[in-house]
């Protein structure tokens, strides 16, 4: 017999064939200290499932937190397009008069591409800040500060054409793009951790839903004929603080993210409280349970930096997954789409004073893509999501690419590339466009997730600005040829998902990891919640470890998800010396 610990396992416990004998083993590991028995837990992950419905203020929590900041980030991604060419004129003749000359061609593009950008740069920031806020403040608390910067940026644009000042424009798009980028990574952390497991896929969505409606929206209201003007435009831009005000006034009257409450603050009363208001039921003793299991295994793990996450070995594929599915939405293309919308539309032979119509509609149904997503997300799961709709897009973008090629000689390839942008849309709504901001929620359990989050919104920003300062010298020297890079990454990205991303769906946060860890097993790794077991010996330590391909009754091997472990323990012999080798033999058969 071999003492890992408080783990005993014996040779028959350890020669296990079937997935839920090691999950009864694991359990039994896990659990012993919250005096609850392999079955228990499994009739808790059921209750789990089984249980949880909307409510009321699970409802009002959601539409606060997203319409303040997920809305209000969509907004400002969208809102300086429709007035773009009054904003240049704004900022050519304030230049003239501030610095004694009209800015030449150069510095006139530099400074309009500037004050794009910089919302990004701010957004970069404030992503990578995202993890400090929510561990420090709280999810909710987090959210109602970052109002602030919102509310100074919102003053910033009102005032900057009666004070004649282009920076100030400059300076609010980096104030509201540290606030945005710091929500984008707080929004879907808060909504996945105070949802029920049974709704947690949809509730995650609703941050891309309000993104894609805030774009929409800026876009309506920033047509010509109401704000999108001369007379308008900073107006216009002051909006952004609007959805900012409803926030502050709901959210404080509901409570923090119960797991926020319980694992970070240590306060069950509250943790408590909090589920029975989202839960609208006075018996959440299964949710308790459940987050206190966790909670011990937090314990034994260290406190999550930035840096640890990146030596955690076990951590380093949930890692990879995140960081490839935040990178491929920003590189997927999408943003290419809108950009060349405006050249579709009138080579179909659009009015130019209709094409803001046009783009109008093509926001409208990435707005309805994104709606019916959240009700596909529980039933199809996420996988299958992300696989079908980056398929499409892979599928649309090269047909796009033919048809613009091909567009001045046969004039009715424009209306082959309309539809194409249409499915391209169809399919990132579904897929890339909402799945990637909530599932680190799903994949890191409550110690690594906001460090994890944070640097996944960093990538994500940081692809974002990439591609929107690099995209325009890409394009004017290959042209529609640029769609090829694009549809590369789609390609990449989706092998990569495939082979490696999990489904998520119906989950516990503690089944989910603990994919992650029977795959990225390691005697060495301390923050693994089955490592270092070498100085967790009691009767001796590990001599060696060795991972190696398993084969089914059929003789054939399984699939790269079914492992064996064969775990060398020396027993200790009289002084200490070590005895013969015992080996045995573990089948681990992971669940996809």
């Amino acid at each position: 017999m071999a003492s890992f610990g408080s783990m005993t396992w014996s040779g028959s416990q350890l020669a296990l064939g079937s997935q839920q004998s090691l999950n009864k083993l694991q359990s039994r590991s896990r659990l012993d200290k919250a005096g609850l028995s392999p079955e228990e837990e499994e009739q808790i992950d059921e209750e789990l499932k089984r249980k949880g419905h909307v409510t009321l203020p699970l409802c009002v929590t959601a539409f606060a937190a997203a319409f303040g900041s997920s809305f209000t980030h969509g907004w400002n991604t969208g809102v300086m397009n429709p007035p773009s060419e009054y904003i240049k004129d704004f900022i050519n003749s304030t230049y003239t008069v501030n610095y004694g000359g009209e800015p030449s061609e150069i510095m006139l593009t530099f400074i309009w591409s500037f004050s794009l950008s910089i919302y990004l740069i701010g957004g970069m920031i404030g992503a990578f800040s995202a993890g400090t806020f929510a561990d420090k403040f709280g999810r909710r608390n987090s959210l109602l500060i970052l109002h602030a910067p919102a509310f100074v940026a919102t003053l910033l644009f009102f005032f900057s054409k009666m004070a004649g000042s282009f920076v100030m424009v400059i300076l609010a798009r980096f104030i509201v793009g540290f606030a945005c980028g710091c929500g984008s990574g707080l929004v879907p952390m808060y909504l996945t951790e105070i949802a029920p497991l049974k709704i947690r896929g949809a509730m995650g969505v609703l941050h891309q839903l309000a993104l894609t409606t805030g774009i929409l929206c800026s876009q309506a209201i920033g047509i010509y004929q109401i704000l999108g003007n001369d007379a308008g435009w900073h107006i216009l831009l002051a909006l952004t603080g609007a959805p900012c005000v409803f926030s502050c006034i709901v959210l404080p009257f509901f409570p923090d993210s119960p797991r926020y409450l319980l694992l970070i603050k240590k306060n069950e009363e509250a943790a408590k409280k909090s589920l029975q208001r989202f839960r609208g039921t006075d018996d959440v003793r299964a949710d308790i349970l459940e987050m206190k299991n966790e909670q011990k295994q937090a314990l034994a793990e260290p406190n999550w930096s930035m840096m640890k996450l990146f030596k955690a070995k076990h951590l380093r594929m949930p890692l990879a997954v995140v960081c490839s599915l935040a990178l491929g939405q920003q590189l997927s293309g999408i943003n290419v789409v809108f950009y060349y919308s405006n050249g579709v539309f009138a080579g179909a032979g659009i009015p130019e004073n209709m094409i803001q119509y046009a783009i109008l509609g093509t926001g409208g149904i990435n707005v309805l893509m994104t709606i019916i997503s959240v009700p596909l997300m529980e039933r199809c799961g996420r996988r299958p999501l992300l696989l079908v709709g980056m398929g499409l897009m892979t599928v649309s973008a090269s047909l796009i690419t033919v048809a613009l090629l091909l567009q001045d000689s046969v004039p009715a390839m424009a209306y082959v590339s309309i539809a194409c942008m249409h499915t391209f849309v169809i399919g990132f709504a579904i897929g890339l466009g909402s799945i990637p901001q909530f599932i680190g929620s799903e994949l890191f359990r409550q110690g690594p997730r906001p460090a994890a989050m944070s640097f996944a919104g960093l990538l994500n920003w940081l692809a974002n600005t990439s591609v929107g300062i690099g995209y325009p010298f890409i394009e004017k020297g290959i042209g529609p040829y640029s769609f090829l890079i694009f549809i590369g990454m789609l390609v990449g990205f989706g092998i990569f998902i495939f082979k490696f991303c999990p489904e998520t769906k119906n989950k516990t946060f503690d089944e989910i990891a603990r994919i992650f860890s029977i795959e990225n097993f390691d005697l060495d790794d301390e923050a693994h919640p089955l490592g270092n077991l070498k100085n967790g010996h009691k009767t001796g330590s590990a001599a060696s470890y060795t991972r190696v391909p398993s084969t089914g009754d059929d003789g054939k091997l399984l699939n790269s998800e079914d492992i064996d472990f064969t775990v060398r323990t020396p027993y200790g012999g009289s002084g200490g010396d070590a005895g013969p080798v015992n080996k045995q033999l573990l089948r681990v058969t992971s669940e996809t």
